[in-house]
């Protein structure tokens, strides 16, 4: 017989759904109590009913957007491995007590506030060979002997600040990089970071991410931008190299000559050629736009080769200077740099009105001692010095085989030319006005020699007085304007006082000469020069026995 166990019959069963399929119900007086789930809308259990689609919708857009934010991760991490290149860890120079203690030498003297310097540098890279690869250790020293005398940095908004009439800021650089390579994302931000110095790069937009490494990534433009420590300015979009200027293939700059079409078998037109710059300088601030940053306001010309060259068109190449080349720059960036010009105007109140700067440029081999002396030259002092002729390393523009001394009445070497000329501070003298030289000239001989002290040097409109024995002449821009005699003497005595537009001559305290220009006060500033010439060689060389300059009393006036 086999033993059967007996099935327990259900008490009120009923079939309900809790959530996890149908299934039976033996509790006690649930059918009672709770009564069939349909005559109440099925509102237990939150899986079924009005509630359930909406809630398995709720759960799929969460797990779609985690899916989507996963892959989007993803992707940036991709992209980011791809486009920014790991940075090395900032270096510390080998810097020796001697070597700081010199450095803040350097910066004693200078004025606490005045215009900044440019700075121009190229690339920072510890394997590059290049002249104008600084490594980083040797930038980290720059970086040092820059704080060590007082310098601080400023950044793009600060320094076009002040070159738009803002006031003078303390003693300050401008740091500058041509190009936008890649070291300075790799090697150069670090050491930037660790100064708490700012960089200003000038970047050739066509070629980020391209060339790579040697080019930044707008990626890697980006994170720098966002740092605070860097700003992006304009160095053209493609035009930094070299092309067909003629139907043989000389090459030259893009941006300063009108480029040769082979096709066509000709050279462009101007009209041509100014269309094709402004492209592409347009092209250039579009590019920086387009990646969140704000418009450039400054241009870097590449090689240093503007559009005044001579093959840009027939006319005169003064004419053509003022047309085609600071005009069409102009036109788009308020402030052109460049590292060599004629009259180097460093960042001052006339190289803004000029809108061109000059930049002290920075290579693989300069120390930062001579760094320090280059800047110290651009700084700008005041119109105040008692014996500045005894700051002979402060004299420059002096002709090859003609010392100093010729000035003080020495004797000058065989062969050496029957003239010398020597500016006083030129590229820290460019923004002197209201101020008042005065020379006592000695030795000069019976028609056989001359000297001349001249004021707003290198300006627009330079003004000169020569002196003989017997006679002053006023020149303006190397033109004669006025004459007049003097008591036949050996020795007289000059003192010329600068105005904003106007200049007054006083020879031995009773002859007179003036002059007043018409042109911009902007333009006309600038320093002193000295000239000296004999008629014959073996004719004694007059002397320049002392001189002065000293800021203008406005309460007292030559004429």
């Amino acid at each position: 017989m086999v033993l059967r166990r007996k099935r327990r019959r259900p008490v009120a069963c009923i079939v309900h759904d809790h959530g996890y399929g149908p299934e039976r119900c033996y509790r006690v007086g649930y059918a009672e109590i709770s009564g069939n789930d349909r005559s109440r809308g099925r509102g237990h259990g939150w899986g079924r009913g009005g509630t359930q689609w909406p809630v398995r919708i709720l759960l799929g857009a969460l797990t779609l957007s985690v899916v989507v934010a996963s892959g989007a991760a993803g992707i940036e991490r991709y992209l980011y491995l791809k486009y920014v290149a790991p940075q090395a860890p900032p270096v510390q120079a080998k810097i020796s007590s001697a070597d700081i203690q010199g450095w803040e030498e350097q910066g004693r003297g200078l004025p606490f506030r005045a215009p900044p310097v440019v700075l121009t540098f190229h690339e920072v890279n510890k394997d590059s060979k290049s002249p104008y690869a600084l490594t980083p250790e040797a930038f980290d020293a720059q970086l040092t002997a820059l704080e060590k005398a007082g310098y601080r940095t400023l950044n793009a908004k600060q320094f076009d600040h002040y070159m738009n009439g803002g006031a003078v800021p303390r003693r300050s650089v401008l740091i500058t990089f041509d190009d936008g390579t890649g070291g300075l994302w790799k090697y150069a931000d670090r050491i930037l970071a660790k100064h708490r110095m700012h960089g200003t790069i000038f970047a050739i937009t066509g070629s980020m991410d391209k060339h790579r490494p040697y080019y930044l990534t707008w990626r890697e433009i980006e994170r720098m931008y966002k740092s605070g420590r860097w700003d992006f300015q304009s160095h053209t979009r493609a035009m930094h190299g070299r092309a067909a200027v003629d139907a043989v293939g000389t090459e030259g700059a893009p941006l300063a000559n009108r480029l040769w079409l082979t096709s066509e078998h000709r050279r462009e037109t101007e009209a041509e050629y100014r269309a094709r710059v402004r492209h592409d300088l347009l092209g250039s601030i579009d590019d920086i736009v387009d990646h969140g940053m704000p418009a450039p306001r400054m241009f870097a010309v590449p090689f240093s080769a503007g559009p005044d060259q001579e093959n840009v068109g027939s006319q005169d190449i003064q004419e053509l200077k003022e047309l085609q080349g600071q005009r069409l720059l102009n036109g788009i960036f308020p402030l052109v740099m460049t590292d060599h010009s004629s009259i180097p105007l460093t960042a001052s109140r006339r190289a803004a009105a000029a809108g061109t700067v000059q930049r002290v440029e920075v290579f693989s081999k300069t120390t930062p001692d001579e760094m320090l002396r280059n800047i110290a030259r651009m700084v700008q002092v005041a119109p105040d010095m008692d014996r500045p002729l005894y700051d002979v390393e402060n004299w420059a523009g002096r002709q090859t085989n003609t010392g100093f001394d010729v000035f003080l009445g020495e004797p000058a070497p065989p062969g050496a030319p029957r003239y010398a000329k020597a500016d006083y501070r030129p590229s820290s003298s460019v923004d002197w006005t209201d101020y008042r030289a005065t020379a006592i000239i000695e030795r000069l001989g019976n028609g056989t020699n001359q000297a001349a002290l001249g004021v707003r040097t290198n300006s627009v409109e330079p003004v000169t007085v020569v002196v003989t024995q017997n006679r002053a002449v006023l020149l303006v821009d190397g033109y004669e304007v006025a004459s007049r005699a003097l008591d036949k003497a050996s020795e007289h005595t000059v003192t010329i006082e600068v105005r904003r537009q106007g200049t007054a001559v006083v020879i031995d305290g009773h002859v007179k000469l003036n002059h007043t220009s018409d042109r911009e006060p902007a333009t006309l500033s600038g320093g002193i020069t000295i000239r000296s010439g004999v008629n014959h060689e073996g004719d004694q060389w007059p002397a320049f026995q002392a001189l002065t300059i000293s800021p203008r009393d406005a309460t007292k006036t030559l004429g």
